[in-house]
């Protein structure tokens, strides 16, 4: 029997659609973000495209409840 992983909802990536995140869906936001730059803007996080910059999970978490307002 083989053993997939599950993959976490796209919706997830949708500011303000998520309720309490678990560190699973977290770092699959993060994984998301790190590969498509105009989901950071989606997040309010274009002058911080420098690669490098992280964004903390308790912000992931804040935006991902609440969305940008």
């Amino acid at each position: 029997m083989a053993v997939t992983a599950i993959r976490p909802d796209r919706k997830l990536l949708q500011p303000g659609w998520a309720g309490q995140l678990s560190d699973s869906e977290i770092e699959f936001i993060r994984r998301e973000l790190k590969r498509h730059p105009r989901l950071w803007r989606r997040w309010g996080y274009d002058g911080a495209m420098v690669k490098g910059v992280p964004i903390p999970a308790s912000t992931i978490r804040r935006i991902a409840i609440h969305g940008l307002s």
